[in-house]
């Protein structure tokens, strides 16, 4: 009997409405609480402050800013209805803890659920969000464009 992987191969996670290309945050606790209000205009979360709140405490466990000017906070919450990821380009760095001590400006917020079978979907954004991350050329395009459809394409590709 053959077994087979199942590979995931688009990040269905990120929907155009979850892109924002100007956020405007003063800090790394203002740009969890923005995202989180983006995130609840577009039905993912039922409590932003809730929301933001359970990330918060998950980023004093351990930075989640990955080098690169990037960072991948997230939080497992009662308040999220559905795993969703939400992308942002900040206007200015932030101070965010990150391994290499570089500033964020690209924040990659993902949201899940509290359900049993929730560390799957986490795991699923996590790792294909991972594996493009690695990929030089992925991040210098990521950085360079500022279109939502090209951004969903690089990320669903």
């Amino acid at each position: 009997m053959e077994r087979r992987r199942k590979v995931v191969s688009k990040l269905n996670f990120l929907t155009k409405d979850n892109v924002v290309l100007d956020l405007d945050a003063k800090n790394q606790k203002d740009a969890i609480s923005q995202l989180s209000n983006v995130l609840y205009k577009n039905g993912i979360l039922n409590d932003p402050k809730q929301f933001t709140e359970d990330v918060l405490k998950r980023e004093q466990m351990t930075t989640t800013g990955i080098g690169k000017n990037m960072a991948i906070p997230h939080g497992k919450s009662p308040t999220v209805k559905v795993p969703s990821m939400v992308f942002a380009k900040n206007k200015r760095s932030l101070d965010w803890n990150s391994l290499d001590g570089s500033k964020v400006n690209m924040i990659f917020l993902m949201a899940v659920t509290t359900k049993p079978d929730s560390g799957k979907e986490h795991l699923k954004m996590l790792s294909h969000l991972s594996g493009k991350l690695m990929d030089d050329d992925f991040v210098a395009k990521l950085k360079k464009t500022n279109d939502k459809d090209e951004i969903l394409k690089l990320l669903q590709n």
